[in-house]
């Protein structure tokens, strides 16, 4: 085991965890078996009287052979063995259906986060209408999106739910890091990644950025709440309910 992992809380975490022992034990035993080899070769080839020539050897085509097929066969097992595991978190044709969708801008050096309000309909995003101040680039004129919900750095949710993350970047590459539930994806610009992953347990866990995105990268974290139905849905509805009352107060602005 390797318990310097951060704690997997994710439904799928153990076959990735598994996926990385077994890479890392093969890593470690041929690290320990070339230097074996390379020390070995060092003490029995070493130069033993002043003036000795050298031989030289001029290769041995079983060996070259041997050293090429067998690491393409390692590489072609691990492939083969990775698949299964990546198939039922990567392909979207594995994805389960969804009981909450997230989506996620990533801006130097601020994750955002938005939820659909509670119509449950994202409203209409434009990517010629990002800013700093509307980073998902919503339609104003969408009334769908007029009750959206937007936080920055911490992000809600229910425990043992599916939850799919639409991701995308309003600037740089970035990748949201997730360690604790074994989620890591790049945010790119102009693009939108759909990326799924199920908590079993409750509690505060890292969101980071693992892509070098300027000076500022190491202050680009904030928290993933996984909490319980009951505290998810008394939480979005609070926001629900600052959302309704911006809006409001925002409509009697306009008609003064």
């Amino acid at each position: 085991m390797l318990d310097w992992l951060p704690e997997n809380v994710s439904v799928f975490g153990e076959g990735v965890d598994h996926l990385f022992r077994l890479i890392y034990y093969i890593s470690v035993a041929i690290f320990v078996l070339v230097n074996a080899i390379y020390i070995a070769f060092i003490i029995r080839y070493r130069r033993k009287r002043k003036g000795e020539k050298a031989y030289h050897y001029h290769g041995n085509n079983l060996l070259e052979f041997s050293w090429t097929a067998l690491p393409f066969a390692l590489f072609l097992f691990l492939a083969f063995y990775s698949d299964g595991i990546w198939e039922d978190i990567k392909y979207s044709e594995k994805t389960p259906n969804p009981d909450l969708v997230v989506e996620v801008m990533g801006q130097t050096y601020l994750w955002h986060f938005r939820y659909p309000g509670s119509d449950g309909i994202f409203g209409r995003r434009e990517r010629g209408l990002i800013s700093t101040t509307n980073p998902f680039g919503i339609d104003p004129e969408d009334p769908n999106g007029k009750d959206d919900v937007t936080t920055i750095n911490s992000m809600n949710i229910p425990v043992n739910k599916t939850i799919l993350v639409r991701l995308s970047s309003m600037d740089v590459i970035h990748s949201f890091f997730l360690p604790n539930m074994r989620v890591k994806q790049d945010a790119v610009p102009g693009q939108w990644v759909d990326i799924w992953f199920n908590s079993i347990k409750t509690g505060e866990y890292e969101i980071a950025c693992a892509e070098l995105c300027g000076s500022g990268h190491y202050l680009m974290r904030g928290v993933l709440n996984v909490q319980s139905q009951q505290e998810f849905d008394t939480w979005i509805d609070e926001q629900y309910t600052t959302a309704r009352a911006a809006l409001a107060n925002a409509q009697e602005t306009t008609n003064e």
